[in-house]
C-alpha cells in the first residue's frame, strides 16, 4: 500500500513547553474525534476539527497534575467525554467556553506518565490505571459517587513509562504490562497481583543515561500472529538509537516470551520513540505499527514519522514507510479518523521544541491528514 498523509500545522503559538495528556474522544457528541492535550502542572486544552486547515481551541482546564499520561472515559456516567490526568478528572461542562469542572480523587498522585482505563475487576466497569515515577504503578475504583477520593490499589513498583492492559494469560481477566515485567491479576477482580517477567528493554546508550532514560517504552497488548495468544509490542520510547519489537507469547500464560525485533529502514540512529499506535493502517485486517521521533531525544538526523507496514499479517515480516520528513518531531502521537473520511489520521506536538527545527525552535500541533489509497 502507499500511505499518503498531509501535512497541516494546525497551532504554533503554544505558550511554554512540556506538553503531553493527548487523547482523541468525542467531546461535544457530535460524532467526530477531537484532540485534547495538556501541559505538564498546566493547562489543558481541547481542538476542535472543522476543516484540515481550520480548527478551534478550547480551555478544557487548568493546573493538571499529570506529566504525560491522561485519557477520556465518561466518569460520571451522563454520556458525556470527561478527562482523567494524574490524581484529577475533569468533568465535561458541555460548553465549548466554559472549561470543566475540575476534581480530585487523589491529592497525592501527581507526576503521572501513564494512565490507562479497563475494566480491572470484570465489573462492567471501566477503572483507572496509572504509573507515577513518584509512586508506584496502581489502579483506583471509580465510586459511584466519583466525586470523592477514590479506591486505590497496588499493583507493583513503577518504571518511568511503559504501562498497558490485556489479558495475558488467557484467563479472560485484564492484567497489566510494565515495560520489562507483567503483572497477574490473581484472582480476576485486582485484589492480588503477581509479577512475571517479560524480558528486557534497550540499555540507554553510553552518551545519555539521564534517570528517565532507564525502562521507560511504550507497550500495547494484540495477538500479532494471529494464534489466539496476546502478545506485546513495545517501543524504546526515552532513548536515542532505540528499537521497536513484539514480544511473542510462546505458550499463552505468559511464562515464556520470543522476542522479535522490527528492523529500521536504514543503520542511522534514531531519536527516540515516544509515541505507538498499533492497529489496521492498511485495510487488511492485520496490525501495522506506527511511531515517530521526538525532537527532546534526537538522532542523527531530523526526526521523521513512520509506518511498519505488516506483509504477511504475522509479524514475521515488514516494509517501513517515511509519512513525514519535514524536520518536525511528535512525542505521544494519537490515531484516529478525524476528517471523516474512514482513514485514520495522526495528530502530535513535541515535548520540547529543538531551536533548528522546520519552524524555527517553535512549539506546534501537526495534523497528519491521511489520504491514502489501496
Amino acid at each position: 500500500m502507499k500511505f499518503i498523509f498531509k501535512c497541516h500545522i494546525i497551532d504554533k503559538d503554544l505558550p511554554g513547553r512540556s506538553y503531553g495528556q493527548t487523547a482523541l474522544a468525542d467531546i461535544d457528541n457530535d460524532g467526530r474525534l477531537e484532540f485534547i492535550m495538556g501541559r505538564s502542572g498546566g493547562d489543558i486544552y481541547w481542538y476542535k476539527f472543522h476543516s484540515s486547515e481550520r480548527w478551534s481551541c478550547h480551555l478544557l482546564g487548568e493546573n493538571s497534575p499529570s506529566d504525560v499520561g491522561a485519557c477520556a472515559i465518561d466518569v460520571d456516567g451522563d454520556g458525556n467525554m470527561d478527562y482523567v490526568t494524574g490524581g484529577a478528572w475533569y468533568r465535561n461542562s458541555q460548553n465549548p467556553d466554559k472549561p470543566f469542572e475540575r476534581i480530585v480523587f487523589d491529592p497525592d498522585l501527581n507526576a503521572v506518565h501513564d494512565v490507562v482505563s479497563g475494566d480491572i475487576d470484570g465489573d462492567g466497569k471501566l477503572e483507572i490505571i496509572t504509573m507515577s515515577d513518584k509512586n508506584n504503578l496502581r489502579w483506583y475504583k471509580i465510586l459511584n459517587d466519583p466525586t470523592e477520593h477514590w479506591i486505590k490499589t497496588d499493583i507493583g513498583p513503577a518504571v518511568h513509562a511503559g504501562a498497558s492492559i490485556g489479558d495475558i494469560d488467557g484467563d479472560s481477566s485484564l492484567d497489566v504490562v510494565r515495560t520489562d515485567v507483567w503483572f497477574q491479576n490473581v484472582n480476576g477482580d485486582g485484589s492480588r497481583w503477581l509479577q512475571h517477567d517479560i524480558g528486557p528493554n534497550t540499555p540507554p546508550p553510553s552518551d545519555f543515561q539521564p534517570y528517565f532514560a532507564f525502562d521507560a517504552t511504550y507497550s500495547f497488548v494484540c495477538d500479532m500472529n494471529n494464534d489466539g495468544k496476546n502478545d506485546i509490542v513495545f517501543t524504546d520510547a526515552e532513548i536515542p538509537g532505540g528499537k521497536i519489537w513484539w514480544m511473542e507469547n510462546i505458550d499463552g500464560s505468559g511464562k515464556s516470551w520470543k522476542r522479535h525485533e522490527i528492523p529500521n529502514g536504514d543503520p542511522i540512529r534514531r531519536g527516540a520513540y515516544h509515541s505507538l499506535y498499533v492497529g489496521d493502517l492498511d485495510g487488511d485486517g492485520d496490525f501495522d505499527i506506527f511511531t515517530c521521533e521526538m525532537e527532546a531525544v534526537g538522532g542523527e538526523r531530523p526526526p521523521r514519522w513512520y509506518i511498519w507496514e505488516n506483509l504477511d499479517g504475522n509479524g514475521e515480516e515488514w516494509q517501513e514507510h517515511v509519512i513525514l520528513d519535514a524536520n518536525l518531531g511528535g512525542h505521544a502521537a494519537v490515531v484516529g479518523d478525524i476528517t471523516g473520511n474512514g482513514l485514520p489520521d495522526i495528530i502530535a506536538k513535541p515535548w520540547v521544541a529543538q531551536r533548528d527545527n522546520a519552524l524555527a525552535g517553535q512549539m506546534f500541533l501537526v495534523f497528519l491528514e491521511n489520504l491514502s489509497s489501496p
